[in-house]
């Protein structure tokens, strides 16, 4: 307990007090009857040497009445953890009118309910006060401590990082913590003498006190949100002018900031001559970007202190500055930078409607970032790393729609569940569709009217869209722009286009399905959406063209497209700017075959042709056609040199790849190897001057495949080149994994053990571990007691991951002494969840028999964690269904293609047989 020396009340802290009963009725929302207009916040940290974690924190929250039906008697807010020492209440006057004691707070709203005598007069302001004492935490949220080792003198530096969003802010002090309270705030902090200290607005002054003590005042913010509120306690120091844009960081990082500097300097007069709004018209005068050593997020958009990660904002030459590396930094500077308008001027009203912050600032990551370094081709990869990465998540029972009802998304882990890559990368995606649909022009028209007409206030999707609506250049006769607009953002999930062809390809009929991945997992299969058609043929090729030439309507069956003279091949969903899949029925599928062989692809965007190959996989994955059509289809790859359609092909491999038998695999590599030939002869595993950045990652994913299946000519160049040259940082992992399978693992480890950057070393540990020498490796490395239990699980997985074909004898070797590797591990829990996931790359029956005898031989050894064996077991026999449902055409495919028929059709065989004496020994 705390006494008060001005009121000697004593009170119990919330967390102590008086639980209101936890129940599935409990309101999580705020009354909107007072509204706060105002903080005054002072806190206080680092008083006494023997608490450091307890900081003093006084507030005087401004509130206006704006309720005048009802007689209001108490006020209810925020507050989590915190002692509360002293409560009081003023009139605007600055009158005492009473000092509340009988609090009563909820655990699980984490409300606090203060009881009052006074009757709140309607359009009046009041001043809430508190004094109250608060812990500096080890996690990740509200007010919480870093720490970093000093270069020079060796010594521990600690700083005080905040964290408020999701509602991480009542955490720090009592407030009216939802997205929609406004309030203009006035930050003041304590701190000792040798510390500076960082917020979200200008510092005002600092004032030096008693004790070796100053406390520094801060101007007020613009009107905000609370989980915007920010604040650094350190020794950093800034680069840039502290008036305008400043880089803070560590002292020894000031030399490594250049770079995170410079793209800062670009991406903020980029973003206001976009919105024809500039930053310092928001109402803030400085954004500064500060680097924390630890921290939950990349970046956090706080109003004019953005806080990032380390690995975001430092450049360490040599290690962390290749191209990759970069365009890091330049995408989440340039997402967190475009929150200063979508997020922070203009906020959402409720956690239901969180996409309209994050959609934004995930397009401009990718679209800024490629108007202001084109080099990059952010506009291509955004297909292939977002649109597509998508789809799988919003193709299940679990997906979400961008839009939820608010009363569906109230509690802290119903909010947090709206945190998700929907929110984001589809947001992203739907944003990009928009503006494609109605032009780039129409679109930044509409976005600058939304942003200045809610500058400072809130928003539901309804706003966005009534500015949408008044720039969409079609006639609402053409589409229904209300529906169109509701199917994908309060719809969950995304159609698939079924394309045909007639009359002597003079007629294409579509059709639309909504597509699954698990059409039987409860998801509703008949949803229907309002889609943008666009589409080339070969009569007039035109890839740039994104304005829909029409909308396909959910109220009707079919679309039909008629051309006067026959069609050789048409694609549809031009460089796939709208949210869906294309299934060509077969001919049209054949004759895009043909396209892409021909000259130039037949000038096929790239996105284009990464759509068709991910496509395809995507309904093989689900049986709407065979492997064995895919792979014959992608044959035209042995022509593909760039890296947007590679991308998508080896994301798709991997779960094929993944399931392909021991036996099987030499097959599949020498089809690996065939169609490569152009892109490897292109690029070879040595980089060379005339690389453009995409260049670099293609080598870096064609070496990492073709080496990883043992392609001769991939192995030879990297033993050739591992002597002669150090490779870049975008490179070095998947050269030194390559290197570590051949005769380079030795000089691997040295290197390893003598590297003093840490992320290095664990790059080095990982491509150390890609050794086919794995008994050596496990026995007098990874079970050593002096690696970490990250490092040991990471070098397992990478042993079987990255050798394919060594999976049984590596868990041979694992089982053979598993007290041993229990040992290793710490306990039973995680040797069982090592052994499930090398599980998941079993591909026979003869490595699920393995596993079963495994269990029933060690199951007692493990105690409760041997359920995680049985799920395991569970999931290796549903793997080797599916392999046998989907892939025995492929294989046979393979087989075929390579000349070794013979031998691979009794592998078929035994595979049939063994299933049909197993399903007649499983009949009851």
């Amino acid at each position: 307990m705390y006494s008060s020396s001005r009121s000697q009340v004593w009170l119990r802290p919330i967390f102590l007090l008086l639980l209101i009963g936890i129940s599935a009725s409990a309101d999580y929302r705020l009354e909107r009857n007072v509204v706060p207009t105002f903080y005054n916040l002072t806190l206080s940290l680092l008083n006494d040497a023997d608490k450091p974690t307890v900081y003093v924190g006084d507030v005087n929250i401004t509130l206006q009445v704006v309720d005048t039906t009802s007689e209001i008697r108490e006020i209810t807010l925020h507050a989590d953890t915190l002692e509360i020492v002293l409560c009081e209440l003023y009139n605007e006057s600055g009158d005492l009118l009473e000092t509340p004691t009988d609090f009563q707070a909820n655990s699980e709203t984490q409300q606090l309910r203060v009881p009052l005598t006074t009757i709140l007069e309607p359009s009046k302001n009041y001043i809430l006060h508190f004094k109250f004492n608060g812990q500096i935490r080890s996690d990740l949220a509200g007010l919480f401590s870093a720490s970093y080792v000093d270069a020079e003198k060796g010594t521990i530096k600690w700083l005080g990082v905040t964290q408020m969003q999701r509602l991480n802010a009542r955490l720090v002090f009592p407030c009216f913590d939802e997205p929609s309270f406004k309030a203009e705030f006035q930050l003041h902090i304590g701190r000792p003498e040798g510390y500076n200290t960082i917020s979200n607005t200008k510092l005002l002054s600092s004032i030096n006190e008693s004790n070796n003590r100053s406390m520094d005042h801060f101007e007020v913010t613009p009107k905000m949100s609370t989980y915007l509120l920010a604040f650094i306690v350190s020794e950093y120091t800034a680069r840039g002018n502290k008036s305008e844009f400043t880089v803070i960081s560590r002292p020894e990082y000031y030399n490594k900031t250049q770079f995170s500097y410079e793209v800062g300097s670009k991406v903020l007069p980029a973003f206001n001559e976009l919105f024809q709004q500039t930053y310092q018209e928001l109402g803030n005068e400085i954004l500064q970007y500060a680097s924390s050593p630890r921290f939950p997020l990349d970046g956090m958009e706080n109003w004019g202190l953005i806080i990032y990660s380390d690995a975001v904002l430092v450049q360490e030459p040599g290690y962390t500055d290749g191209w990759s590396n970069k365009e890091f930094t330049i995408r989440i500077i340039a997402h967190e930078t475009s929150h200063m308008w979508f997020g922070d001027s203009v906020t959402f009203s409720w956690w239901s409607y969180f996409w309209l912050n994050e959609a934004f600032a995930r397009y401009y990551e990718y679209f800024m970032a490629h108007l202001l370094c084109p080099e990059y081709q952010l506009d291509q990869q955004f297909v292939v790393r977002q649109l597509q990465l998508i789809f799988a998540t919003d193709a299940v029972n679990s997906t979400q729609p961008m839009t939820s009802p608010e009363e569906s998304v109230q509690t802290p882990a119903q909010i947090a569940n709206k945190f998700s890559s929907i929110a984001y990368a589809k947001g992203a995606s739907i944003v990009r569709m928009w503006r494609n649909a109605m032009g780039h022009d129409n679109f930044d028209a509409a976005i600058r009217d939304y942003l200045k007409q809610h500058h400072l206030g809130n928003t539901e999707p309804q706003d966005l869209f009534y500015h949408l609506k008044q720039y969409w250049p079609v006639k609402s006769e053409l589409v229904n722009l209300d529906q169109f607009l509701y199917d994908f953002t309060e719809q969950v999930g995304f159609p698939m286009i079924v394309v045909n062809a007639s009359f002597e390809n003079k007629q294409i009929r579509v059709e639309q399905n909504r597509f699954l991945l698990s059409p039987g997992d409860g998801s509703d299969p008949n949803i229907r959406y309002t889609i943008p058609i666009t589409y080339t043929t070969n009569l007039a090729p035109d890839f740039q063209n994104l304005t829909p030439i029409g909308y396909f309507s959910k109220v009707v069956d079919v679309y039909d497209i008629w051309f006067d003279e026959a069609i050789d091949w048409i694609v549809f969903n031009l460089k796939q700017s709208n949210y869906y899949r294309v299934f060509y029925d077969a001919p049209l599928l054949n004759s895009l075959q043909l396209a892409l062989h021909k000259s130039d692809h037949s000038g096929i965007a790239v996105e284009n042709r990464a759509q068709i190959v991910d496509d395809l996989f995507s309904f093989a994955r689900v049986g709407y056609v065979d492997y064995e059509e895919v792979f014959q289809f992608i044959e035209y790859l042995s022509q593909e040199v760039e890296f947007i359609p590679w991308y998508s092909t080896y994301q798709s491999l991997q779960l094929v790849a993944n399931r392909l038998t021991p036996d099987q695999l030499p097959n599949f590599a020498k089809y690996l190897s065939d169609i490569t030939s152009a892109v490897f002869r292109k690029l070879g595993a040595s980089g060379k001057n005339s690389d453009s950045v995409l260049d670099v990652y293609n080598r870096n994913q064609q070496v990492a495949w073709l080496c990883k299946y043992q392609i001769k000519s991939c192995q030879e160049q990297v033993q050739v080149l591992y002597d002669v040259q150090k490779p870049i940082p975008d490179y070095r992992e998947t050269f030194y994994c390559a290197a570590a399978r051949t005769e380079g693992y030795i000089k691997i480890l040295e290197l390893y053990r003598e590297e003093a950057y840490p992320t290095e070393q664990d790059l080095l540990w990982r491509a150390a571990s890609c050794t086919r020498n794995y008994t050596g490796h496990y026995q007098n490395e990874i079970l050593s007691y002096s690696r970490t239990l990250a490092e040991k699980k990471t070098a397992i997985s990478q042993m079987y991951q990255q050798n394919p074909d060594l999976v049984t004898p590596i868990f041979i070797m694992l089982s053979e002494n598993i007290t041993q590797l229990s040992e290793a591990l710490g306990s039973w829990a995680e040797t069982a969840q090592v052994i499930s996931d090398l599980a998941d790359y079993f591909t026979t029956r003869e490595q699920h028999q393995l596993l079963s005898y495994f269990y029933d031989e060690n199951h007692l050894l493990f105690g409760t964690s041997a359920e995680t064996l049985i799920t395991a077991l569970n999931s290796v026999e549903s793997n080797l269904q599916w392999a046998h449902q989907r892939l025995g055409r492929l294989v046979n495919y393979l087989s075929l293609r390579n000349g070794s028929s013979g031998s691979q059709s009794m592998v078929t065989l035994y595979m049939v047989l063994f299933s049909t004496i197993t399903g007649l020994l499983l009949k009851p």
